[in-house]
Parts: C-alpha cells; sequence; structure tokens
C-alpha cells in the first residue's frame, strides 16, 4: 500500500512527464487542436487545398532529377494523370525511354524499357516512392503535383503557429498553418507568403518528425491554370527529388487502358 509520500511522488513524476510531452510536442496529448482551431486558418489551407480541383485529368512533360549521396540522375518525363489515383509516367533519358511507372488504385506496375528487370506489379495502394525515387513521398502525392494540385490532405483542425514561421528562399517572412485530423497520423504544415500563396508543405509522423518536404519554387500559367511548375521535394535524410513542368495541359480526353500495364511494350 503506498504511502501518501510515495503517492505525491508519483503524482509529481507524472505531472513532469505530462510538461515533457507537452513542450517536446511528442506523440503524447501535446496540443488541443479543438480549442486551438482558427477558422481564418481553417479557409485559407481550404483554398489551397481546392486548387485546381477542377483538373480531372491532366497530361504533360518536365523533367525529374534525382539527388542521393552527391549523386545527381536526370530523367526527361511524360504522363497522363487522373487524381488523385491514376497515372502513367515515363522516365526518358537521351531521348529514349527507360521506365514506364502506370498506378491506378489497385496496383502500382513497373515496365523497364532497358531489360533492367522484368515487369514488375505490386497490389497496394498509393504505395511510398521511397525504393522507386529514394524518397518516401507516396505515388498519389506525385500525381496531384503532376495535375497542377497541392497534396494536402484531409484536415479537419487548423491554426496558424506565430513560433512555427520561417523565411523563403529570399528571405521574406512566412506565416505556419498547422494542420490535423481526427486520427493520429501525424500533422501537416503549410508556409504561405503575405498574400497567402503557399511556399512549402510538410508532412511529419505522429511523433512530429518530419517526413518530407515540398518547396514551392515557381508557379506558371499554363492551359489557362495556374499550376506549380518547379518544386523540389527533400526528406529527412537530405535526398531530393527535383520536378520542373515545362508543357501542361489541362482535362484532355484519356482512355482508361492507360491505367493499365499488364503486358512488355
Amino acid at each position: 500500500m503506498p504511502t501518501s509520500k510515495t503517492r505525491f511522488q508519483l503524482f509529481g513524476f507524472k505531472l513532469i512527464i505530462l510538461n515533457l510531452c507537452i513542450v517536446l510536442f511528442t506523440g503524447c496529448a501535446a496540443i488541443d487542436f479543438k480549442n486551438k482551431h482558427d477558422l481564418n486558418a481553417f479557409d485559407t489551407a481550404k483554398q489551397i487545398s481546392d486548387i485546381n480541383k477542377e483538373i480531372k485529368t491532366a497530361k504533360g512533360l518536365g523533367w525529374l532529377k534525382i539527388e542521393e549521396s552527391n549523386i545527381a540522375t536526370i530523367f526527361k518525363i511524360a504522363w497522363i494523370s487522373m487524381p488523385p489515383h491514376k497515372i502513367r509516367i515515363t522516365l526518358i533519358s537521351n531521348g529514349f525511354p527507360v521506365e514506364t511507372i502506370v498506378s491506378n488504385e489497385e496496383n502500382i506496375t513497373l515496365f523497364s524499357h532497358t531489360g533492367e528487370h522484368s515487369l514488375k506489379t505490386y497490389s497496394i495502394k498509393n504505395p511510398s516512392l521511397e525504393k522507386i525515387i529514394s524518397i518516401p513521398v507516396r505515388i498519389e502525392d506525385i500525381i496531384l503535383l503532376l495535375s497542377g494540385q497541392i497534396p494536402i490532405k484531409d484536415f479537419k483542425y487548423a491554426f496558424f503557429d506565430d513560433q512555427g514561421n520561417q523565411l523563403d528562399n529570399k528571405d521574406n517572412p512566412l506565416r505556419t498553418i498547422v494542420l490535423k485530423n481526427n486520427s493520429d497520423n501525424g500533422i501537416q504544415k503549410i508556409f504561405i507568403n503575405s498574400k497567402d500563396q503557399i511556399k512549402k508543405y510538410t508532412a511529419a509522423n505522429r511523433k512530429i518528425e518530419t517526413l518530407y518536404t515540398i518547396s514551392f519554387l515557381e508557379f506558371v500559367t499554363s492551359d489557362s491554370v495556374i499550376i506549380p511548375s518547379k518544386m523540389i521535394i527533400k526528406d529527412n535524410l537530405n535526398r531530393k527529388v527535383y520536378f520542373e513542368i515545362s508543357k501542361f495541359y489541362k482535362n484532355p480526353p484519356v482512355k482508361k487502358s492507360m491505367f493499365s500495364l499488364t503486358e512488355k511494350r
């Protein structure tokens, strides 16, 4: 039977742990998102999340650069997408196709045009591309980015975090909006400039450790819509993927068969 002194010590210990969780903002119920919820922050984040949602199909040309361990690999890319789940993207080197990746709601298929590997199909929804392009971003994030959209996940709560503010690459101040849904799957942050335009997006796990960051370097008008045309995805191991869109077409007719790849071509 614990004495009152022991009970007091246990209570003090629990209080210390609770305060430590709050200070470190890690997996413990550190922030009461419901009470910090801000309608202005929510509306701003929703407007950014809804950018180009009228785009149902897209196709384009661009460039992909992968940097890992100070080694850079550059491909020209061509794609057709149907957000949020479907894409067919081909990597091209020296004018010749190297790899085609086809993804839909059911699986993802990889075909090597050079014979590097046999046809590979994985029955997995929205897989991480860490083993393919060395970045723990999921295929649906890439689909949205190459469809002119911002890959913000569903959220229920939002608030401005003045302590998390940063500067952009031109040393202009950015405001931070923290986003959270009902589950315990981590948080999202978007960083906006004085015109409420998004400049950076981060996804963090339940321990509030950043998984990856998307920096939006440039937006352009293409086929009558404003799209992010230059962006960098970087993870916590400093691996980087750089995307540049050079040509973009919204809502072209697309056959559903484009998102199935069952034989060698």
